[in-house]
């Protein structure tokens, strides 16, 4: 292939990662039992983008989350797949691991590649599949990489309510119901086609909102709603639909958590419909950028300086009534876990969240290796959208009003994460910093 300047290219490639029975499922701490089935597929896609300039690949995985590790492995797994397959075609920008993003749907029935969930033998071994599928996704995205235009589109779509605000979920102060009243509904699509034949290539789509239609009852491998529509729009274009969820870490679908299966897949068709159905307009100017990896180190909202506040801590996360199986047992390791951080003088004071960029045209996605509250979408400029689950899993990072508030993401989770407590109220100016100076990086 011979690139021509000021030419934007696209590719894209998919390959199955669908859990064999007995791989462990991620997500629900009270489900009863590995993986005992498929509902649907689960896949592991590539986007390669390239101009004269830059060039990245985006790996999207239907799982619940990643760890920094394991991602570091893809990014490698992926840039040599895919520089293989371009052999032919030198003038192509180089393709680092540096330049790949990986990015998880967060279906809670798919396989958590984080280390929070399942037994650490049987993930490894589901994780090798992945890594085999995504350097075939790849591969194949380098290898049909053609001229492309790309277009946008942006639209309303109401997939979820804030979590938070039903009743018994959380102490809800005053600040946070005003903040959190409000969701980001905005559904954000671009589309990849041929610039000779107008063909597809590949579709992009990002909205923000828990994949957890199904449930904990639930023991059968399914992309959710997120995953049910990617294949729904694959089945029209014939071509790789790639999901980035967004700041979705206090937004739960409105049909609920534990719905059917049916209610699951009609709200992955009206999705799939508003994807394709949204008004696109062709960017002249595709204009691919993108910037290296940054931390941000948010600091912590607790500083344990004794055994005797640590133990004190794990009593009154035992009060709480979690209904999670192995509620007490998590505890016990996580007090463990903290005297030994202690005893070595690593308890931490800060986490650090990876973030980083992929400009296209003038739309920023943000990359951040966290589940982060919806209202940090809604306080970005527009044209910045921020993707969760991505390159690392670090905590939930709630807002400053919200800490007060209690309840899972701010007290119960930072058990699973192995963390000592949620991030503090300095987290959220400390991120929002973050956020600014990566989305205006060149």
């Amino acid at each position: 292939m011979r690139l021509v300047m000021n030419t934007f290219y696209c590719g894209a490639g998919r390959a199955d990662i669908t859990l064999p029975p007995g791989t462990p499922m991620g997500g629900f701490a009270n489900r009863l039992s590995a993986c005992q089935g498929a509902l649907d597929p689960l896949s592991a896609r590539a986007l390669l983008l390239a101009d004269a300039h830059s060039a990245i690949l985006i790996v999207t995985l239907d799982a619940l989350a990643i760890n920094a590790e394991r991602a570091a492995r893809l990014y490698e797994a992926a840039a040599a797949s895919a520089a293989h397959a371009l052999a032919g075609a030198p003038s192509l920008p180089g393709l680092t691991p540096a330049a790949v993003r990986v990015a998880c749907s967060h279906t809670h029935s798919g396989a958590d590649l984080s280390g929070m969930f399942g037994e650490a033998a049987l993930i490894e071994a589901y994780f090798e599949r992945v890594v085999a599928a995504v350097r075939k996704a790849a591969q194949h995205a380098a290898a049909v990489l053609a001229p492309a235009m790309v277009a946008v589109g942006e639209r309303r779509f109401p997939i979820g309510r804030n979590r938070r605000m039903r009743p018994g979920h959380a102490r809800v102060t005053d600040l946070e119901r005003t903040q959190g009243s409000e969701i980001d509904h905005t559904l954000t699509v671009l589309q990849f086609t041929h610039a000779q034949t107008a063909a597809p290539l590949a579709t992009l789509f990002h909205t923000a909102c828990h994949p957890v239609c199904l449930g904990p009852e639930n023991t059968l491998a399914s992309g959710d709603f997120a995953g049910i529509a990617a294949q729904m729009i694959e089945a029209c274009s014939g071509q790789p639909a790639l999901f980035l969820n967004g700041a979705c870490g206090n937004v739960t679908p409105l049909i609920g958590r534990g719905s059917t299966y049916e209610a699951t897949r009609a709200l992955a068709q009206s999705l799939a419909d508003a994807v394709l159905d949204v008004d696109l307009r062709e960017l002249v100017d595709a204009g691919l950028s993108v910037a290296p990896a940054t931390l941000a180190r948010l600091p912590l909202s607790c500083r344990f300086t004794t055994l005797a506040e640590i133990n004190a801590a794990a009593a009154q996360l035992l009060e709480q009534d979690t209904g999670f199986n192995g509620w007490a047992g998590a505890v016990a390791a996580w007090r463990l876990r903290l005297h030994e951080l202690l005893a070595s003088g690593r308890l931490p004071s800060t986490v650090s969240v990876p973030l980083s960029l992929t400009r296209i045209g003038g739309l920023s996605h943000v990359f951040i290796g966290a589940e982060v509250f919806n209202e940090y979408q809604l306080w970005q400029p527009a044209g910045v959208r921020l993707v969760s689950y991505t390159d690392g899993e670090g905590c939930y990072i709630p807002t400053a009003a919200a800490l007060a508030g209690g309840g899972y993401e701010v007290t119960t989770s930072p058990v699973y994460y192995g963390l000592p407590c949620a991030p503090g109220p300095e987290a959220e100016p400390t991120l929002l910093d973050a956020i600014r100076l990566c989305a205006l990086s060149r």
